[in-house]
């Protein structure tokens, strides 16, 4: 049956092994790797017994030919319902297939072909086709509000209780790649096991914060001018499915806490004090010192001034957001950079 379902493929994919209506065409795709990966399981088991290689294949990457893809498949099924095939970033649906393409329109009733992609061009006929002819299954990143919910059931498994202000402050630190969180939250129900909740302590002693970090290893780029580390670590955070403008305020943020700091200290404050004063980490205070000492106030303040001026041209349409953030900088690595003591 022709489904046209792209949007939520968590949904859609539940609903087909709820029914046990499936089609015999499957493209799993999207951003969101864990749960690609999640869905692909789910959907084999529901098909198939991974064990029976009779009736069961994976290809990958380069092993991926269409004549051995086409072969398995327009076979029928030994002592079994039906053959799955699963072929894993093949390259197909980023130039498309003519062999493939004309293989869809007669795929045997007692065969289900899934194809687990990263690159995908919707333009391409072959991905059309699948649209017309099965099912897409799209799996992006989900809403603040699913991903909670989704945090507290890992928990809620190991006995470990944890309140929204913590998930939040969690999901600010780790930031939202579904893996590392996986990671993170096993690293956390180990830690806490005994005492049988989180806080946002513990998060701050275990918890690694790749957004931060990034952020940290820019204005380190920054201060040493250089431009190709802090373009990639800029296209790093991109790839990590951070906003334009969330990374904007995050650079402007930084700026601030640094010159926040150069002021505290020159007016007598201990480094102590600095993480409640100023609302940041404890894990981050020395990093933060440490840096801060890479600019003047000057170049603070121009860098401040500089984020502000990109965040207005953004807000009132002047420039789009991802290159107007590429532009900024750019104008950063231009401003002079010799300190001068105040």
């Amino acid at each position: 049956m022709a489904k046209m379902q792209k949007p939520n493929g968590m949904a859609i994919i539940n609903n087909q092994i709820n029914t046990g209506e499936y089609s015999n065409i499957y493209l799993l795709t999207g951003s969101e790797d864990y749960l690609v990966d999640q869905y692909r399981d789910k959907l084999v088991l529901a098909l198939t017994n991974p064990a029976d290689t009779m009736n069961y294949i994976v290809y990958k990457g380069e092993n991926a030919k269409v004549e051995a893809i086409m072969e398995f498949a327009d076979t029928m099924p030994f002592f079994a319902q039906r053959r799955v095939v699963l072929v894993e970033d093949s390259g197909f649906f980023k130039k498309g297939n003519e062999k493939l393409e004309e293989f869809f329109e007669s795929v045997p009733e007692t065969t289900v072909l899934i194809f687990v992609e990263k690159a995908v061009d919707n333009r391409l006929k072959i991905v059309k086709q699948i649209a017309k002819l099965g099912t897409i299954a799209v799996f992006d990143t989900p809403d603040n509000r699913t991903l909670q919910v989704w945090l507290k059931g890992l928990f809620s498994r190991e006995n470990i209780s944890v309140d929204s202000a913590t998930l939040q402050y969690f999901l600010d630190r780790v930031g939202s790649e579904m893996n590392l969180m996986v990671n993170e939250v096993n690293k956390l129900c180990a830690y806490c096991l005994d005492k049988g909740n989180v806080t946002k302590e513990d998060i701050d002693k275990l918890c690694v914060s790749l957004v931060e970090d990034k952020i940290f290893e820019m204005m380190d780029a920054l201060a040493e001018k250089k431009r190709e580390k802090m373009m990639s670590l800029y296209d790093d955070l991109l790839t990590l499915r951070e906003a334009p403008m969330k990374i904007l305020a995050m650079i402007t943020r930084h700026f601030m806490i640094l010159l926040k700091i150069r002021f505290a200290l020159a007016s007598g404050s201990v480094q102590s004090s600095l993480a409640s004063a100023l609302k940041i980490s404890p894990f981050f205070v020395k990093k933060y010192v440490a840096q801060s000492e890479q600019f003047s106030y000057e170049q603070l303040l121009e860098c401040i001034r500089l984020c502000q001026e990109t965040d207005t041209s953004i807000k009132y349409g002047k420039m789009r957001d991802k290159l107007a953030v590429e532009m900024l900088i750019m104008e950063l690595l231009i401003h002079d950079g010799k300190k001068q003591e105040v």
